[in-house]
């Protein structure tokens, strides 16, 4: 896998940490949002993780790895960033001001990466084809 493929996930995963460690409050551009759609900070929660996860599958699939490989590759990705997800919400209730431990928000992170799990293997794994 080449470095190169790996720069939109890194650079997702800088803007993921900046955005998991901003101090909570209600002031914040876009904050109307978390009030008028119930739970949409698990919606946030779910399609953040999910991209990150498929930002990081995505330089398995421009590779040359078997699919065997390429699924190893899915699934390590896929538990790092719940395992991720977990330590962001203990970091948030310890040292960011105004932010809590929320387990729904690790069940959001888990639903978006095993959500990018699922894509990825479907997208990505190569089927056999059967000759007759």
């Amino acid at each position: 896998m080449k470095l190169l493929h790996f720069i939109p996930a890194f650079v997702f995963l800088i803007i993921t940490i900046i955005l998991l460690c901003l101090p909570g409050t209600n002031g914040f551009p876009g904050s109307w949002w978390f009030r008028k759609i119930p739970q949409f900070d698990k919606i946030v929660h779910i399609g953040m993780f999910g991209m990150l996860c498929f930002l990081f599958h995505l330089p398995a699939w421009k590779s040359s790895l078997q699919n065997s490989s390429r699924q190893r590759w899915f699934w390590m990705i896929s538990f790092f960033a719940i395992a991720y997800g977990v330590g962001m919400e203990f970091i948030q209730r310890e040292l960011i001001a105004g932010r809590s431990f929320e387990e729904a928000d690790i069940l959001a992170d888990a639903v978006g990466a095993l959500g990018a799990l699922a894509l990825s293997q479907t997208l990505f794994l190569q089927r056999k084809t059967h000759k007759a």
